[in-house]
């Protein structure tokens, strides 16, 4: 089985990176390299597609695991929280059909939820129940 991993990055603003890909909004991601961990994996895959600086990411700690359908394939990612501290600036990596990248603010992101790929929504969801809401507000995807 093929390992993934991706990442939910927040960067000084506590904005929220977003990529539009194959006419969704979704999160960075890919596939790990052999004899690659998965966090180092999460951190290079946000870089390649963004254009974000590779050293001003920094990972937080490990948030979920999700699994899609990809071609009649099961696809399981880990996905990590992860921190940027560089400029805003991004550069779609085209070539994997990523056409747009943006950072929305989290109380803006309910424009977005119905455009989102549901394991970035699953992703999103636990991030604000979890990480983001001590209370444990209930949230709905």
């Amino acid at each position: 089985m093929q390992k993934r991993a991706g990442s939910l990055v927040v960067n000084r603003n506590k904005e929220l990176l977003l990529i539009f890909r194959k006419g969704k909004w979704d999160l960075p991601k890919g596939r790990v390299e052999k004899h690659e961990k998965k966090r180092h994996g999460a951190l290079r895959e946000t870089a390649e597609e963004t254009g974000l600086e590779l050293k001003k990411l920094s990972l937080q700690y490990p948030l979920k695991k999700t699994a899609h359908l990809l071609k009649q394939k099961k696809i399981k990612t880990k996905w990590y929280l992860v921190n940027y501290k560089g400029k805003k600036t991004m550069k779609p990596l085209q070539e994997e059909g990523i056409e747009q990248c943006i950072w929305v603010k989290q109380e803006s992101l309910i424009f977005y939820l119905p455009y989102l790929r549901t394991y970035a929504k699953e992703v999103l969801k636990y991030y604000i129940e979890y990480s983001q809401n001590p209370l444990r507000i209930h949230f709905t995807a």
